[in-house]
C-alpha cells in the first residue's frame, strides 16, 4: 500500500474510532478514555493493524503538541477564577507540596515494584505528578459535588499539568546529561525548570492580551472568523514559547487561557464551546494514536509489576500527597478523601511519556518502552478506578446531597415563586430569572433571590451560575420558551436536571424528549390557569407522605385530578422538582398545591395511595 494512502487510512481510522468510542462511552456512562485506550490498542499494529502511528513519523509529535495546546487552553479558559480564589490554598498545596510528595513516593514505588533503575524511576515519578483535566472535567460533569471541591480538582488538574510536565522535562534533561548525551550544569538544570515556566507564562500572557484587544475591535475580526483566529493565536503563542525553550508551550497555553478569560472578551462563551469540541476531537484522536503506538509485547513484559505500581499510586501515593498538601485546610475528612480518590492521569502524561520514550531510544538509554508501558498502565488503572467509582464514592461520602445546591427557576410568576419558596424552605439555594421587572420585584418581596434578565441568553444563565446549577426549572407562561431554556441549559451548561413546564397545546412530550428533558410536575398543565389560581383563588399547599407499599410507577403514569399538582419531592434533606420520569417510594414526601375543597383533595390522595 502506498505510504500516502496508509497515512490517510491511519488518520481516518483514528478520527472515526475515537469519536465512536466517545459515543459508546457516553451511552454506557463510563469514562471515554478507558474505551479510547482499549480501542487504540486493538486498532494498532499489534492486533487489527488498522492504525499505524509510525507512518506519521515526527508529525505525530507535532500533532500531539498542537492538540495538547488546545486542551490546556480550553481547560484554563473554562476554569472559574472566582471559585479558584476560594480554593487557592488547597490548589497551591496540591501543585507544590503535593507534587513533591507524589514525585518522591512514585519514584520509590517504581523502583521497588516495577524494577526500574533509579534514573528511570525518578523520571517516572516526575511524570506521575500530573493529573488529567481531560478526565477530571468530564468526570465532574457527571458527579455533582460542592463548588469548592470542583474548583480544587479542576484547578489542580489544569495548573499541575504544565508544572508537572515541565518538571518531567527538566528531569529528562538531567537524565540525558548524566548519560553524557546532553551535558548539563546545575544552573542549567534549574533554568530547565523555572525558565520554561517563566518563559511560557510570559508568552501566554502577552498572547492573551493581544488576542483580547484584537477581539474587542468588532471591525477587525468578523464573528464567523473569531473561533479560527483564537485557535491560530493559541498555536502561535505555543509555537513561540516552544521556539524560545522546548516544552515551554504547555505553560504558555495555560497562561493564555487564564489571562484571556479575565479580559471580558465579547462572545467568549461561543469561543469556549468551539474549544470544547476541539478538545473532544483532540483527546479522541490522540489517545487512539498513542495507544496504537504502544506495542502489546511491551505491555505484557511490564506485566503485573506495572499494575501493582499503578494501584499503589492510586491507593497510597495519591492519598498521602493530598493529606500532606491539605493538612491545614478546613476541608472535612470526607472532602479530602474525595480529592484523594480523584487522581487520574491523562493525555499530558501519555504524550510526554511518548516523547520521552523516543528521546531515550535516540540517546541509547534502555527502558524507554518500559517507561511508556508503565505510564499507560497507570493511566488505564487510575482513569478506570476514578471514573467508574467516583459517583458511588461521592454518594457514600454524602457529597451529592441536594441540600444547598443551586436551583435556577426561569420565570418569576406565582407558580415559579411557589416552587422557589418550597425549595428554599428545604435548604436549596434558589435564583429566579425573569424579563418582567414587576415579577422580579414580587419575587424579592417574597424573600427570594431574583434577577432581571433573559434566560434564553447564555450570558444571563452563566451570570446566575448555570455552570454550577444542579437543577433548572423553566416555569414561564410560554411553553415554547420553557422548552428552549431547558435545551440551552442541557446543551451549553450540561444541566442534567432541567425541566420545562408545558401545556397540552403547543408543545408535545416528543419535543421535550428530543432535547433530553422531562416534563415538570409530571404532566402538561394549563399554565396561565394555575397562575391565575395562585394569584386570586384559595389554593392550599399540603404535604403527602408516600405510604408503605406504594407502587404507582412514574409520575407521568399517575392518575391525578386536574385540581391537584405535585411540585416538590422531599427525600430526607433533599428537595427535588417533581418531573414525569420520577418515582415515589415509602418514606418520601410530596408537596402538592390544590384548588379544591378539602374533602375532594383527601379523597384524591386516598385514591392515589391505593393505586
Amino acid at each position: 500500500m502506498p505510504h500516502e494512502q496508509a497515512l490517510l487510512l491511519t488518520v481516518s481510522w483514528a478520527v472515526g474510532l475515537g469519536l465512536a468510542a466517545q459515543l459508546v462511552a457516553h451511552r454506557l456512562r463510563i469514562p471515554a478514555i478507558v474505551l479510547l485506550l482499549v480501542t487504540g490498542v486493538l486498532a494498532g499494529p499489534s492486533v487489527l493493524g488498522w492504525v499505524h502511528p509510525e507512518y506519521m513519523g515526527e508529525g505525530l509529535g507535532v500533532l500531539v503538541k498542537l492538540a495538547v495546546a488546545v486542551i490546556l487552553f480550553e481547560g484554563a479558559l473554562s476554569l472559574r477564577l472566582e471559585d479558584l480564589r476560594r480554593a487557592a490554598s488547597e490548589v497551591r498545596g496540591l501543585i507544590t507540596t503535593g507534587v513533591v510528595v507524589t514525585w518522591v513516593l512514585a519514584t520509590l514505588a517504581a523502583y521497588a515494584l516495577a524494577g526500574f533503575s533509579w534514573p528511570l524511576a525518578i523520571l517516572f515519578g516526575s511524570l506521575m505528578t500530573v493529573t488529567g483535566p481531560t478526565v477530571v472535567q468530564p468526570l465532574l460533569r457527571r458527579v455533582r459535588v460542592p463548588r469548592k471541591l470542583k474548583a480544587i480538582l479542576e484547578g489542580e488538574a489544569i495548573l499541575v499539568d504544565p508544572v508537572g510536565a515541565v518538571l518531567a522535562v527538566a528531569v529528562m534533561d538531567v537524565v540525558l546529561g548524566l548519560s553524557g548525551a546532553h551535558p548539563l550544569t546545575w544552573y542549567g538544570a534549574i533554568w530547565a525548570y523555572f525558565g520554561r515556566l517563566l518563559t511560557g507564562g510570559a508568552v501566554g500572557a502577552v498572547g492573551a492580551l493581544l488576542l483580547s484587544r484584537l477581539f474587542r475591535r468588532h471591525d477587525w475580526v468578523p464573528l464567523e472568523l473569531r473561533n479560527l483566529v483564537a485557535l491560530a493565536g493559541v498555536w502561535v503563542a505555543f509555537a513561540v514559547a516552544e521556539a524560545l525553550l522546548p516544552e515551554a508551550g504547555l505553560m504558555a497555553a495555560v497562561a493564555m487561557g487564564l489571562v484571556f478569560q479575565r479580559s471580558e472578551v465579547p462572545e467568549e462563551r461561543r469561543l469556549r464551546h468551539f474549544k470544547e469540541q476541539l478538545t473532544v476531537l483532540g483527546i479522541s484522536v490522540l489517545f487512539i494514536l498513542l495507544a496504537a503506538d504502544l506495542p502489546l509485547a511491551v505491555v505484557r513484559e511490564a506485566g503485573w509489576p506495572a499494575f501493582w505500581t499503578a494501584l499503589v499510586l492510586a491507593l497510597v501515593v495519591r492519598p498521602l500527597a493530598v493529606a500532606a498538601a491539605t493538612w491545614r485546610s478546613p476541608l472535612s475528612w470526607r472532602e479530602k478523601f474525595f480529592v484523594a480518590w480523584i487522581g487520574p492521569r491523562g493525555i499530558v502524561a501519555a504524550s510526554v511519556a511518548s516523547l520521552f520514550a523516543l528521546a531515550l531510544r535516540g540517546a541509547g538509554i534502555p527502558g524507554g518502552d518500559a517507561l511508556l508501558a508503565a505510564v499507560f498502565v497507570t493511566i488505564f488503572v487510575t482513569v478506570t478506578l476514578a471514573g467508574l467509582t467516583a459517583p458511588w464514592v461521592a454518594r457514600l461520602l454524602g457529597l451529592t446531597r441536594g441540600t444547598g445546591k443551586l436551583a435556577i427557576i426561569v420565570g418569576a410568576g406565582p407558580l415559579a415563586r411557589t416552587v422557589g419558596r418550597l425549595m428554599k424552605e428545604h435548604g436549596r439555594r434558589v435564583v429566579l430569572v425573569d424579563r418582567n421587572q414587576s415579577l422580579v420585584w414580587a419575587a424579592r418581596r417574597a424573600g427570594l433571590e431574583a434577577v432581571l434578565g433573559n434566560a434564553l441568553e447564555e450570558d444571563t444563565l452563566a451570570g446566575v451560575g448555570a455552570d454550577e446549577a444542579e437543577t433548572l426549572l423553566a416555569a414561564t407562561t410560554n411553553a415554547e420558551v420553557n422548552v428552549l431554556a431547558v435545551a440551552i441549559a442541557r446543551e451549553e451548561f450540561h444541566t442534567a436536571r432541567a425541566y420545562p413546564v408545558v401545556d397540552a397545546k403547543g408543545v408535545s412530550a416528543e419535543m421535550v424528549e428530543q432535547i433530553g428533558g422531562q416534563i415538570a410536575f409530571g404532566r402538561p398543565i394549563d399554565i396561565r390557569d394555575w397562575e391565575h389560581a395562585l394569584n386570586y383563588e384559595a389554593v392550599v399547599t399540603l404535604e403527602w407522605a408516600v405510604p408503605e407499599g406504594f407502587a404507582g410507577g412514574a409520575v407521568s403514569q399517575l392518575e391525578l385530578p386536574d385540581f391537584l399538582l405535585p411540585l416538590v419531592r422531599l427525600r430526607g434533606e433533599e428537595a427535588e422538582i417533581v418531573h414525569a420520569a420520577q418515582t415515589w417510594s415509602r418514606g418520601e414526601r410530596v408537596v402538592f398545591v390544590a384548588r379544591a375543597p378539602e374533602d375532594e383533595v383527601k379523597a384524591a390522595l386516598d385514591a392515589l395511595a391505593q393505586g
